[in-house]
């Protein structure tokens, strides 16, 4: 993990353990009502979702039976700002083929709890890309 403004490690494990309880949200809108910022944005490949949207698409999705990250690299923003940056493989169990996308999350920490502020996939086995 390379790591560029020295966030702490348990700032790093703390909002690594964020990123995979999104991803095993899936189907489950509930860890998005926590822990995304009010404000929240998600860009994804089906466009610009704010927080409620995201949680209606996120209770309307197949959850991942496996998922990976890979390359993690871990930013130092300022005091009550981090981002996250890495290569994710996921497979659903409706067979679907393996997603694999360029993700950024951009974590804002508000009365000690970290909250997801920016969400950003880049689909690398998406045929637009």
């Amino acid at each position: 993990m390379r790591t560029e403004g020295s966030p702490s490690s348990s700032v790093i494990d703390g909002l690594l353990e964020l990123e995979n309880g999104f991803w095993s949200a899936a189907g489950d809108g509930n860890f998005y009502r926590e822990h995304m910022a009010p404000h929240g944005l998600c860009v994804l490949p089906v466009g610009i979702l704010d927080k409620d949207e995201t949680v209606a698409a996120v209770e309307q999705a197949e959850p991942w039976v496996e998922f990976k990250l890979h390359d993690i690299t871990a930013i130092d923003l300022g005091d009550d700002e981090a981002a996250v940056c890495y290569r994710a493989e996921a497979f659903r169990e409706d067979g679907s083929p393996r997603y694999t996308a360029l993700i950024s999350s951009v974590y804002t920490r508000a009365r000690g709890e970290w909250k997801l502020s920016l969400h950003q996939q880049t689909p690398l086995n998406d045929p637009l890309t």
